[in-house]
């Protein structure tokens, strides 16, 4: 199938930059340690929230990468071939995006292993976890599919890329006291699509399915409109000095 060739090559290319492939492992390691050492000095390594809110982060930084991925394509050049291919474009840009949101998933390995060496618990891996993070999973991707389709409009769409993570997560309730940020994720998880999922994972909560898939409809429909915009501004104007 030429959609998964296409995604396989995208994730080929994505790996081969070293600064994407040690930022997933270097903010994953380094969250988790933030939170075993304060877990250690409270006698709380019990908790199995350490290792799956490091994998969270660890993913959510990872796709964050995506910010900035339709402007380096076409800084490089190569944005032109994948848009003007018999291959259809939406497709193109979808298997072009996917990789950093897909390579986020190796975060949740990472914090396990960690946690399995340090000591600190991890408690039982079911199928409802694991579902739990696929969903998360394609929450994320969707984010980053419209974050990036939205930062295409600005040249300075990668400088952005830094300013993205930290505010989402801290919206979606992954840190901080759940007394104080409870109100604020129980209107967020309307709108952002991770929100759900984190309260899942992170605060054993059980998943309320009608947000996650009303904020994920959300967001999907407003990448049809980013995306009309462009093809707009690409093919009636030549704005974007695209193609």
């Amino acid at each position: 199938m030429r959609f998964i060739r296409l995604f396989l090559f995208h994730v080929k290319d994505y790996l081969s930059d070293q600064y994407f492939v040690w930022l997933t492992i270097t903010s994953t390691t380094s969250i988790f340690l933030m939170q075993y050492i304060m877990a250690y000095a409270t006698h709380n390594l019990n908790n199995t929230q350490i290792w799956l809110q490091s994998g969270i982060f660890g993913m959510w930084t990872s796709c964050t990468t995506v910010a900035g991925c339709i402007s380096f394509e076409r800084y490089k050049g190569t944005l032109p071939y994948l848009l003007n291919s018999q291959y259809d474009e939406r497709a193109s840009l979808i298997t072009l995006l996917l990789p950093a949101s897909a390579y986020g998933l190796f975060s949740f390995p990472i914090a396990f292993i960690l946690a399995k060496i340090l000591g600190a618990a991890t408690g039982t891996v079911s199928l409802y976890i694991i579902l739990l993070i696929l969903l998360m999973w394609v929450g994320c991707a969707v984010m980053g599919i419209l974050i990036s389709s939205f930062l295409t409009l600005s040249p300075n769409a990668m400088v952005y890329e830094s300013l993205i993570g930290t505010p989402i997560l801290l919206l979606a309730g992954l840190f901080g006291n759940d007394t104080v940020l409870g109100p604020l994720t129980n209107v967020s998880q309307w709108f952002i699509p991770i929100t759900a999922t984190i309260a899942a994972l992170s605060h054993n909560k059980s998943l309320n399915w009608s947000s996650y898939f009303c904020s994920l409809l959300l967001w999907i429909v407003l990448i049809v409109v980013i995306v009309r915009k462009i093809n707009d501004l690409v093919r009636r104007k030549g704005a974007l000095k695209i193609i």
